[in-house]
C-alpha cells in the first residue's frame, strides 16, 4: 500500500511542476525531502489529500452556485427586455393616436346650439345694466342656513363692484339685497346687525 501511496505522490508532485522548463537544484532537493517526508510518514500525505478534495469541492459547490445566480440573472434580464420593448409598443401606439381637443368652452349667458334648454327670466328693465358686472362668469347659488335657504350671486373681488351690483339689484325691485363679506369660505358679518329678518315666498293665487 505504501508503494502505491508513494509512486502517486511521486507522480502527483512530479506532475505539478511538468510546466517549469528547468528545476533549480533547490526545487529538485526540496521535492526530493517532501517525497522522502510523505513516505516516513503517509498520514500527512493523505491529510493532505483531504485538505485538497474539500477544496475542490467547497469550490465547485460555490461555482454551482454562481451558476445558478448567471442563470436567474439571464432569465430576469430577457423578462426585463421583454417588458421594455412591450411599453416601448405601447408609447409607440400611443404616440401615433391624434391630440383629442375639447370643444371651445360657450360663453356665459350664451344659448347651446343643439338640444333643448331653459333659462329663467328675471325681468326686463330699460334702465338697468348689468353687462358692466358679467365680463366674468356669476353663479346663481344656494346655502344651507340650518332649515333656511340663502339664495347667492357670486363671486365679486372688490367690495365697491359688489355694492354697485346690489345698487342694480334694488332698481330692479329686489330690496333685500346687500353684499356679504366672505374669509376662508366662511361668511363673517361686519356688524353687529343681524342679517335681514327671512322673507317668506308668496302665496300662490
Amino acid at each position: 500500500m505504501k508503494k502505491y501511496l508513494i509512486l502517486f505522490l511521486a507522480i502527483t508532485v512530479t506532475t505539478s511542476y511538468a510546466t517549469a522548463k528547468d528545476l533549480s537544484k533547490e526545487d529538485k532537493k526540496r521535492i526530493n525531502d517532501q517525497l522522502k517526508e510523505y513516505k516516513k510518514n503517509p498520514e500527512s500525505f493523505q491529510r493532505m489529500l483531504d485538505k485538497h478534495k474539500q477544496d475542490m469541492d467547497s469550490a465547485e459547490a460555490q461555482l454551482s452556485a454562481k451558476n445558478i445566480a448567471l442563470r436567474e440573472a439571464t432569465t430576469s434580464l430577457a423578462d426585463t427586455k421583454n417588458k421594455m420593448t412591450s411599453l416601448e409598443a405601447e408609447l409607440k401606439s400611443c404616440q401615433n393616436k391624434p391630440v383629442q381637443t375639447c370643444p371651445p368652452c360657450p360663453q356665459p349667458g350664451a344659448v347651446p346650439t343643439g338640444g333643448t334648454v331653459y333659462k329663467i327670466q328675471l325681468g326686463l328693465f330699460r334702465n338697468s345694466d348689468l353687462g358692466s358686472f358679467l365680463t366674468d362668469p356669476k353663479y346663481f347659488g344656494l346655502e344651507h342656513v340650518g332649515d333656511k335657504n340663502r339664495y347667492v350671486i357670486s363671486y365679486f373681488n372688490d367690495k365697491d363692484d359688489a355694492e354697485k351690483f346690489v345698487a342694480e339689484l334694488k332698481k330692479m325691485g329686489i330690496k333685500g339685497a346687500f353684499a356679504a363679506k366672505y374669509e376662508g369660505g366662511e361668511r363673517v358679518f361686519e356688524s353687529k346687525k343681524a342679517e335681514p329678518a327671512i322673507k317668506k315666498a308668496p302665496k300662490k293665487k
